[in-house]
């Protein structure tokens, strides 16, 4: 939680007995807090499954163990979609570009992908990231963590488990010829 805070810049007075939950129900006002997640709904632990898309018919899904860092699911995604992994990246909670989770490469002052650890977050299922690699051409994957799976096997590194679709060349020239 004090990753989100510090994150968000937002500041937030607590008393030991509170819950995490309960504290961000005085940031977001009204019912805006209804629909998220509940602390008692998040875990850290286990196989994390993310599928990672292009589009719709171009999709690839990946376990990762939680303590697995983001630069450990860019290097599977490069794999994922044979990429050269030649240029920087990022990831963005929720989608937007606000701020995000950069490569040390970056120059960036927050969060560092390949320090920042998949359940340092507190991801829950269904979550949503964008990841951008190559601030140049600018390739957008949409990223959903599908699953959680404590009871499975802590994968010892990424694994590309489901692939649909065929990869795009990285260097086309264009997204819009492979959709």
């Amino acid at each position: 939680m004090n990753m989100y805070l510090e994150y968000y810049n937002l500041k937030v007075t607590t008393n030991k007995n509170e819950k995490a939950f309960d504290v961000f129900k005085t940031i977001f006002k009204g019912n805006t807090v209804k629909n998220t997640v509940e602390e008692s709904k998040i875990n850290k632990g286990g196989t994390y499954t993310f599928k990672v898309g292009l589009s719709k018919t171009v999709w690839r899904k990946i376990n990762l163990a939680y303590k697995h860092t983001f630069g450990d699911l860019h290097n599977a995604i490069q794999e994922a979609f044979e990429f050269d992994n030649d240029h920087l990246y990022a990831f963005f909670i929720g989608g937007n570009r606000i701020k995000g989770i950069y490569c040390k490469y970056a120059e960036y002052e927050g969060p560092v992908a390949e320090t920042t650890t998949i359940a340092s977050l507190n991801l829950y299922k269904g979550e949503r990231l964008l990841y951008l690699f190559d601030f140049g051409d600018e390739w957008e994957f949409n990223v959903e963590l599908t699953e959680i799976n404590e009871e499975a096997p802590v994968p010892l590194k990424p694994m590309i488990i489901e692939s649909k679709g065929k990869s795009p060349h990285q260097y086309s020239g264009g997204w819009g010829l492979y959709e």
